[in-house]
C-alpha cells in the first residue's frame, strides 16, 4: 500500500475512533488481538496509539489533530518538544532556512513561522512522506520538502542560506550516542561546507554533551542555550555565526510546563572567577537549576547570590537570609542531625517524604529501602549530604 492510502485509511472515522479507544489498552495485548481493519497492520495502528500518547505532553498541537501520522516509536525518540521547537524559532531571521535533519519535522513547524522559505530534508523515506503529509495538515504552506542526502544536497548546490539547522542523529549501529564525532551526519567533519554554505547555523546536541568539548570542537559560536523544561535539562543549542569568534556567552533557560521560563546569563568571566566560600549550614539552603549545574557555573552564582557552599564537592548553598527568585529550589531547613537510619526509620516508615543524596555513595533508592518510606509530597524534604562537619541529614520544607 502506498503512503497516500495508508495516511487515507488512517483517517476514517472508525480507525481514528479505534485509536482513541486504545491509547490506555496494553500494547502487548493489542498486537495479539491483531489489527480489526483489513487494511491496517496492527503494527501501523499500534505506532499512532504510542505516538499520540507520547505527543499529549510532548506536543499538544500534533495531540489535539487528529489527521496526525505517527512513525515508529525509534523515530520519536529524538523529536523535539514543542517548548524547545518554539525556543528555536525566536532567535532565527532572514530568508531562507535548511534543515539537514527534518525527521518528524517539529522544529521545522515552528521554525517555517519565523522564515519565508524553509528546506526540510530528510533521507528515510517514510519518514519523510510523514512528515511531508503532517505539514499538510498543519498548513505549513511554506515548507519545501526533499527527500535527499542533505551533505550531498549541499555540497551539489551553489547557495548561501541565512540558517542551517542541524540535529544529528544519535543513534550509531542502533546504540544511543553523545558525541557529534558518532552522530550522523558528522558535524566537525563538515564544518568548512556548512560555513561555506550559510551565514549562521543552529546546532542542536544531547544535553549529555560536554560544553567544554564543544568550545574545542566547534567554531563561531555566538551563543550556547542550554534549555531545561522543568528543571531537566533537555538540549543544548549551539548558535553559530561564521563572521565572528567563539565567544562565552551562555544563556540558561528553565521552562516550566506552561512555555513560561526563567534566564540567567553569563559571558566570559575567567578573570573575575573566585572560589564561593564554605559554611556550616544556615537557616536557608539552595539547590541550583539544572540549567545553571549544567553550565558549570553554580559557583559563580553562589558568589552573585552571597551564598556559601556546604563542602566543596557538595552542589548545596545557604545563607542565613531568603533570596527571593532564586533559580532552582529554596528550602528552610528544620533540623540538621548525624544519619541514624534505625531512628529514622521508626519516624518515616510508610510516609511521604522527598530525598535527595548529595555528595554521598548511598542513592536515593537505597536510602528509600532503609527508611521503608514512600517518596513524594509537596513539600517535606530529608536531604543527605556531605557537609564541613561530615554526613548530615538536613530536615527542610521546600519554600
Amino acid at each position: 500500500m502506498k503512503s497516500e492510502d495508508k495516511f487515507k485509511a488512517l483517517q476514517n472515522q472508525e480507525v481514528i475512533q479505534f485509536i482513541e479507544d486504545n491509547l490506555n489498552t496494553s500494547i502487548p495485548k493489542l498486537i495479539l488481538k491483531g489489527s480489526p481493519f483489513e487494511t491496517i497492520n496492527i503494527q501501523y495502528l499500534v505506532d499512532q496509539i504510542i505516538g499520540r500518547n507520547k505527543a499529549k505532553k510532548k506536543l499538544p498541537t500534533w495531540f489535539k489533530n487528529k489527521n496526525i501520522i505517527y512513525p515508529p516509536k525509534l523515530n520519536l525518540e529524538q523529536t523535539s518538544s514543542e517548548i524547545t521547537a518554539h525556543h528555536k524559532s525566536q532567535f532565527i531571521s532572514g530568508k531562507y532556512l535548511i534543515d539537514l535533519t527534518g525527521g518528524f519535522g517539529v522544529d521545522d513547524f515552528y521554525l517555517s513561522k519565523k522564515i519565508p522559505q524553509l528546506t526540510y530534508t530528510e533521507s528515510n523515506e517514510d519518514l519523510f512522506e510523514i512528515a511531508k503529509y503532517n505539514f499538510n495538515s498543519l498548513a505549513s504552506e511554506n515548507i519545501k520538502c526533499l527527500q535527499v542526502n542533505s551533505i550531498e544536497y549541499l555540497a551539489q548546490n551553489d547557495f548561501k542560506y541565512d540558517w542551517i539547522y542541524i540535529d544529528p542523529s544519535r543513534r550509531n549501529q542502533n546504540k544511543k550516542v553523545f558525541l557529534l564525532q558518532d552522530s550522523s551526519p558528522n558535524v566537525l567533519e563538515h564544518q568548512e561546507l556548512l560555513k561555506n554554505t550559510s551565514y549562521n547555523l543552529m546546532i542542536k546536541t544531547s544535553p549529555m554533551y560536554d560544553i567544554e568539548m564543544g568550545y574545542k570542537e566547534l567554531c563561531g559560536i555566538k551563543e550556547l542555550h542550554v534549555i531545561s523544561i522543568k528543571n531537566e535539562v533537555k538540549e543544548l543549542l549551539w548558535i553559530i555565526d561564521w563572521r565572528t569568534n567563539n565567544s562565552r556567552s551562555i544563556k540558561l533557560f528553565n521552562y516550566d510546563s506552561q512555555n513560561i521560563y526563567t534566564l540567567q546569563e553569563v559571558k566570559d568571566i575567567a578573570s573575575e572567577h573566585k572560589d564561593v566560600a564554605l559554611s556550616e549550614c544556615k537557616a536557608y539552603l539552595y539547590e541550583f537549576n539544572s540549567s545553571i549545574m549544567k553550565s558549570g557555573f553554580y559557583d559563580y552564582f553562589a558568589n552573585k547570590y552571597n551564598l556559601k557552599k556546604l563542602e566543596k564537592h557538595t552542589n548545596l548553598y545557604t545563607s542565613d537570609v531568603v533570596v527571593n527568585n532564586f533559580p532552582g529550589k529554596s528550602f528552610v531547613v528544620e533540623a540538621k542531625s548525624s544519619i541514624h537510619f534505625k531512628q529514622l526509620k521508626k519516624e518515616y516508615k510508610g510516609k511521604f517524604v522527598n530525598l535527595m543524596s548529595k555528595n554521598m555513595k548511598i542513592s536515593t533508592e537505597a536510602i528509600q529501602k532503609k527508611l521503608n518510606c514512600k517518596t513524594g509530597g509537596k513539600s517535606d524534604y530529608l536531604i543527605f549530604a556531605k557537609t564541613l562537619e561530615g554526613n548530615k541529614v538536613l530536615k527542610a520544607t521546600k519554600i
